[in-house]
Formats: structure tokens, C-alpha cells, sequence
């Protein structure tokens, strides 16, 4: 009898032992803690904050033979401004002016008001989720393009968005939302900041778009007037 309480009493004890290993291990892979590392990696949060304008220059390319330049502008915390060059002319894609959402008309060749636009955020979701009001929850581990990663959905109301994030170094691999889908690549830092370089859409409709950064501003100054459309 004393022999099998003490059988008993090591079994507990190894127990004991093995749950709060487990229970780290499970922590460690929280969709917070997955947040926080990809945060931290790409650049630190606290530099992420201190980010409040950014110009991006590139290329986008919507068909075999349809590359176009183009410039982002945006600022904190939701003008933005998005141009292509066709035949050597500028010609607005979309813009916000921190009222109004615009985008260039080709039947009248002006730039018209967009109704029921709604403006992108500056900062990420990710950055400060939770007094966004924003849930995330781990979902798991995916295979992309021979990558591992972790998914993270995040989810405001009816609005989820769903991450996969590289196990090796937690870089962004895509993101997917009810339009479309987005893989990330050719990461390179700007002034401490990590970006993809290279991004493949893949909307919801069908198609395929891809978007290449030559040249990354961090915090630049950005005259009023680039906001007036």
C-alpha cells in the first residue's frame, strides 16, 4: 500500500512539473504574443508609434503588359493619397483629404468624390489591437509556399482579418480579408522599419496584381497641397 502511494505521489508530482511547461508553451504562442514578436522583429513598437508619414515609390503591375509607377502619400492619421503615372500624366488612383475619399473619373477627367469611402487607418491594426477594440485569436500553424507560419485572426464586429506569420523570424507572410488576399516578400528595413518590398494581390473576384517599392521615406515632410484634390 505504501509502495502504490508513493507510485502515486510521483506520477502527480511529474504532473505538476509538466503542466506549467505545457501552459508556457501554449502562452508563448498566443496571438499576442505572436503580435508582439512580429511588432518587435519588424522594427519595435515604440518606433512603429513614432512613424507618422511615410512615402512609398514603386511599381504597379496589372497585367502582363501593364506596369505603371506609382507614389503613396499617406500621413497621420488618414490622409493618404495614391498615384499611377499613364503616358507620363499623374492620375489618381484614391486619396483621402481627411474628409472626403476621391478618385480620378475617366468619363468627366476630373477627380470626383468618392461616396461611402472609408479611409485606411495609419497605423496597423495589429499596433495597439486591443484599445482598437479589436479581438485576436491564434487559430494555428499553416503552410505557405514551404514557409511554416502562425495564423492570427483579428476581429472587430462583422471585420476579421486573418495573418500568417513566419515561424523562423514572425515576418508577415500574407493577410486575407473578405476582398482579397495578400502575400508579402523581399523584406528590407527603411530608417529601422521593416517593409515588403513586394506585394501579390489576389482579390476575391479574380486577377492578380503585383506591387514592387524601388524607395521607401520615412517621416518626410508632405506639403498640404498634396492633399488637395
Amino acid at each position: 500500500m505504501d509502495v502504490g502511494c508513493w507510485k502515486m505521489d510521483v506520477r502527480v508530482f511529474f504532473l505538476l512539473i509538466f503542466i506549467p511547461l505545457f501552459s508556457t508553451g501554449l502562452w508563448a504562442q498566443s496571438a499576442e504574443q505572436i503580435i508582439n514578436q512580429h511588432l518587435e522583429k519588424s522594427g519595435g513598437v515604440s518606433n512603429w508609434k513614432k512613424l507618422n508619414s511615410i512615402i512609398l515609390k514603386g511599381d504597379a503591375v496589372l497585367g502582363l503588359e501593364q506596369s505603371y509607377p506609382m507614389i503613396i502619400y499617406h500621413r497621420r492619421p488618414y490622409e493618404k493619397k495614391v498615384v499611377f503615372s499613364v503616358q507620363g500624366k499623374e492620375m489618381l488612383n484614391e486619396g483621402f483629404d481627411g474628409k472626403n475619399g476621391w478618385t480620378f473619373n475617366e468619363i468627366s477627367g476630373k477627380n470626383e468624390i468618392l461616396k461611402e469611402y472609408q479611409p485606411d487607418s495609419f497605423d496597423s491594426d495589429m499596433l495597439d489591437y486591443q484599445k482598437k477594440g479589436f479581438t485576436a485569436v491564434y487559430t494555428g500553424k499553416s503552410t505557405s509556399e514551404r514557409k511554416e507560419c502562425y495564423k492570427v485572426e483579428l476581429t472587430k464586429n462583422v471585420n476579421k482579418v486573418t495573418y500568417c506569420f513566419s515561424i523562423k523570424d514572425y515576418s508577415l507572410l500574407w493577410e486575407e480579408n473578405d476582398e482579397e488576399k495578400q502575400f508579402y516578400y523581399d523584406y528590407k528595413k527603411f530608417d529601422g522599419l521593416e517593409f515588403a518590398t513586394r506585394i501579390v494581390g489576389q482579390p476575391k473576384e479574380g486577377g492578380e496584381y503585383v506591387i514592387k517599392f524601388s524607395q521607401i521615406l520615412i517621416n518626410p515632410r508632405i506639403d498640404d497641397k498634396i492633399f488637395k484634390f
